[in-house]
Order: structure tokens, then C-alpha cells, then sequence
């Protein structure tokens, strides 16, 4: 069959650092890959990557890419499946008008979605958009198999990993389906697809730029529970490595293929099994590879020892992120997060001596949130700083869809409609520059967003204080394509990012003058 996969355009604001990211979207080259290898003839249309430096406004906000006309000016007209991905339900109230569009444009040709969003909100997503079906989770084998049924013209309502709209209207959502266990059998993402030289051109990917980037994928899922995440329902608890040789493969193809000397990992929490991070290393080093690598460690930080920080040093890593999420362990017990803080700070330390970054992830605002919790995480934010944590990324609470945390609040009536307010919510999370939604009764929604913008700048007082010379090292590297740490990447990102803005609404004035 003849397919076409679309990365929708995303939203973009200077002072939402994760929307600064420009990076080549691993999940749809890996479904893209999956489709050639069926035997299906598979194109791609790359929002985002198709026009890195061109920026539109929908509803207020900013968006990077295409607009929704021109990408579907580029579906080809021959197309019998258009595929999409919605990572993130914020993206959904765009991502839904262009649904709409390539229905009308395309009223008789298949139309299927996947990604964390509609893995959340199923019935939801096929109720708001003119969707035939949705892909529940992981998605390679689940998209092979619905296709099969499609082209022989067999009934899908016994396909585990699926939801879709009935003749009549109604929406049936399927059992899910089994994870896939062997991880090497998948293809490697099909990156021929994508305009990789314009992404390593814009050079912003999710960690510090050490040089011409790719991102990888060495594991997959979580074995944790945190009530905040929506890993556990998008990947189940279920984690799983790849074989450390053909991850190394991998790498070196893209360094002949693509001259890539720097990996951006993008796993939930790669750091989970110790002697698989040691042969990954010594798989790197006895390869001779002169590479730079970066990678979360997520919930297993208690894993790294000086022993491991000093191999993962020698192979390249130059970059760890932690997520405690909490400064108080009353918090983190409640959100089902095993960190031990104690454990956590003595294993960024033993990084920190090994000469890797660190930095780490914070949250403010769960409905268990006091101020005596707020204040215990700022205490563990100016720890970081000391230490020599060298970013530290604090966020509001955000009821992500189909959490733990989300079905709690509904149930307790604090989220009563999932309309486009709530929806539009879930970008502010991040963004310094918004007013906060509150789900705690104890903060207000603008006392949110002052504890987070206090947080966030209490840090970088002590950042700075620590090392006043980080203020040099930060306008060196505004010099340079390169970035000595993921808080120099992130003011670089939004610098370039406010140019682009700027540039296109000059562009805009003198066109209409």
C-alpha cells in the first residue's frame, strides 16, 4: 500500500525551553521503517523539520513548520493511508484542524494517528477528529497488522491495539497489545526519509550540541509507576534493552552516513541494568569511537557509581538528567517515585567527579504539594546548584491524559471537561512566560507561577554564585556551534528561536506594506 506519515508543526515559546527543541522525530522514522520493510511504499511530510526557521501563530501561540494547507499540498494524491503522530495532547487542538483538513482535502483515503495523546484519549481523539483508527502504544507491529486487515478487507474489530469509528459511528476501543519483546528485530528508523542536514543546520537538539547530532533509542519503557507519568500507560511497565552491539551498529552507520560524532538518547530511563551499561561502554571503547553522547538516567540513578560514571566519561557521555520530581520524600512516596534523594545526590556526585554534566528535573504543584514540600525542593534546587548541577529544569504539576493523577483529579470533579482550555494547559506547564493552571486548593494559579519562576531563578542565583565564570562560558558559547552544557543550549535555542520570530514577522510587515 502507499502511505504517507505526517509530523504534525509544534508549538514553539521563548520561554518554553523543551518547545526550543528541533530535533528529527524518532517515533515516526521507526514507524516509517517498519511500513518499508511490510513492503508498503512509504513517504513522509516533516512539519517541523520541512521549515525549522519558519513560524506561524495558532490561537496566540507560535508554531514551527508548515502551515496545515501547505502540508497538505505535499500528501501525494496517490496516498491509500495517511499516518500521523500526536506526542502530546497539548499539540492536539492544531493537530485536530489538520485532521480535519486532509479529510476534506482526501474524504475517501484512510486516516490513522498514534502517539502518547491518542493513547490517552482514544475515544476522545476519534470523536473530535475525522480519525478511521488509532494505534494504542507501541505501534510497529500494531500498524502492519491493521494495514493487512485494511487491504484484504477484513474486519479490524478483534485487533488488540486499536480504536476506531464502526460503520455507524460509534467508536470501539480494542484490548491492548503485547509490547514487542525483541527489540533488535525492529528496523533501524528510516532516517533517508528525513531531512537530517536542516536539523543538525537549526542545531537544537534536547541536550547540550557537542557537534552533528542524531537521537537513539537504546531501551524502552519504565518500570516504575510514578502517578504523574504517562509511561505506564503508553508503555506499560515493561523495560526493555536493545543487544549494546547493535545500538553501537547503529551509531556507526549514522558517523559514516551522516558524519554524526554527538548522540542525543531520547529513553524514558535508560539507565536501568548496570552490566548492560558497561558492555555498551566497552562495546564504544574497544570500537575506537570518537563520539559524545548524552542520556537520562531517570528513576535508577542509585545504578551509577564512580566506577561507571568514569567508563561512561571515557566512551563520550558528557551529559546526565535526573528526575527526583521532589525535594520531600513524603511527595515522592505518594507519586510513586522511588528516588531515594540521599542516593541520588551521592550518585550525581560520583558523575560530577568523572566530569559529566548533570542536571535534573524538578515539579511543583502536585495536589500533595505544600509549601513545606515547595520549600524542601527549592532546598534540593540550591543543593544542585552547589554541587555543580550544571542546568536544573523546575515545572508546574500537569495532569497528563490518562494518568494515575489525571483519573484522580477527575473523580474528585477538579477537571470537569476536557476541552480546549485544559488542553491548551498542558503546554503552559513548561513555559515560564505563562500563567500557570493550578490543581492544588493551596496555590492559586498566578501563585504558581511565581513559586516556578522563583524556583527556577533561585537556582541560577546560585548557579552563577557557584561559578561566576559560567557567565563567560555562556557568551563563549553564543560564539560557537557548540554548547559546554544543556543551560547554555537552552538560552542559545531560545536567542535563535526569538531571531526566527523575529525574521518572519518583519518578513510579514513588509509584505503587506
Amino acid at each position: 500500500m502507499k502511505i504517507c506519515l505526517i509530523e504534525p508543526s509544534k508549538f514553539v515559546s521563548l520561554t518554553n525551553f523543551v518547545s526550543t527543541i528541533s530535533m528529527p522525530p524518532i517515533g515516526l522514522a521507526y514507524i516509517a521503517a517498519a511500513l518499508r520493510e511490510a513492503g508498503h511504499e512509504v513517504t513522509v511530510v516533516d512539519g517541523p523539520g520541512s521549515a525549522p526557521r519558519h513560524f506561524f501563530e495558532f490561537r496566540g501561540i507560535n508554531i514551527r513548520g508548515l502551515e496545515n494547507d501547505k502540508i497538505i499540498e505535499r500528501i501525494p494524491e496517490d496516498a491509500e493511508v495517511i499516518g500521523l503522530g500526536c506526542m502530546f495532547s497539548s499539540n492536539w487542538v492544531y493537530v485536530r484542524e489538520l485532521v480535519k483538513g486532509i479529510r476534506d482535502r482526501f474524504p475517501k483515503t484512510r486516516l490513522v494517528m498514534g502517539g502518547e495523546h491518542v493513547t490517552g484519549f482514544p475515544e476522545f481523539s476519534l470523536e473530535q477528529a475525522p480519525l478511521d483508527a488509532v494505534v494504542l502504544g507501541e505501534g510497529e507491529e500494531i500498524i502492519i497488522r491493521l494495514l493487512d486487515r485494511w487491504r484484504k478487507g477484513e474486519p479490524i474489530d478483534d485487533l488488540a491495539g486499536i480504536a476506531f469509528r464502526r460503520e455507524d459511528g460509534t467508536v470501539q476501543t480494542n484490548p491492548r497489545h503485547n509490547r514487542i519483546r525483541d527489540l533488535d528485530s525492529i528496523p533501524w528508523p528510516a532516517w533517508d526519509l528525513f531531512d537530517i542536514e536542516q536539523y543538525n543546520a537549526v542545531n537544537q537538539p534536547h541536550g547540550a550540541s557537542q557537534g552533528r547530532f542524531m537521537p537513539m533509542l537504546a531501551t524502552r519503557g519504565c518500570p516504575f509507576q510514578c502517578t504523574f507519568c504517562t509511561s505506564p500507560h503508553m508503555w506499560t511497565t515493561e523495560w526493555t534493552a536493545r543487544d549494546h552491539k547493535n545500538v553501537v551498529d547503529e551509531m556507526q552507520t549514522y558517523m559514516q552516513r551522516y558524519g554524526v560524532t554527538d548522540f542525543q538518547f531520547e529513553d524514558l530511563t535508560a539507565i536501568v541494568r548496570r552490566d548492560w551499561m558497561h558492555a555498551f561502554c566497552d562495546e564504544v571503547l574497544a570500537r575506537g569511537m570518537k563520539i559524545t553522547f548524552q542520556m537520562p538516567s531517570g528513576t535508577r540513578s542509585e545504578a551509577i557509581d564512580f566506577e561507571l560514571a568514569k567508563k561512561l566519561k571515557a566512551a563520550g557521555c558528557h551529559e546526565f538528567a535526573f528526575a527526583p520530581e521532589s525535594g520531600d520524600p513524603a511527595v515522592l512516596k505518594a507519586i510513586k517515585k522511588k528516588v531515594d534523594l540521599d542516593k541520588m545526590f551521592h550518585s550525581a556526585n560520583q558523575a560530577l567527579q568523572a566530569g559529566i554534566n548533570v542536571g535534573c528535573f524538578f515539579i511543583i504543584g502536585f495536589p500533595e504539594d505544600t509549601y513545606k514540600s515547595v520549600f524542601k525542593t527549592y532546598a534540593a534546587m540550591i543543593k544542585c546548584a552547589w554541587l555543580g548541577f550544571t542546568n536544573v529544569n523546575l515545572n508546574a504539576y500537569s495532569p497528563q491524559p490518562n494518568t494515575e493523577s489525571f483519573n484522580q483529579l477527575r473523580e474528585n470533579g477538579v477537571i470537569r471537561e476536557l476541552d480546549d482550555d485544559y488542553l491548551m494547559s498542558l503546554f503552559t506547564f513548561q513555559d515560564f512566560g505563562a500563567r500557570k493552571t493550578s490543581y492544588n486548593p493551596r496555590f492559586g494559579h498566578r501563585e504558581l507561577s511565581f513559586l516556578v519562576i522563583f524556583g527556577q531563578g533561585l537556582f541560577y542565583v546560585f548557579y552563577f554564585l557557584r561559578k561566576p565564570v559560567r557567565i563567560y562560558y555562556l557568551f563563549r558559547d553564543f560564539f560557537s556551534d557548540r554548547a559546554a552544557n544543556k543551560s547554555n543550549k537552552m538560552v542559545k535555542s531560545m536567542f535563535k528561536d526569538a531571531i526566527g520570530l523575529l525574521k518572519t514577522r518583519l518578513g510579514r510587515l513588509f509584505k503587506t506594506a
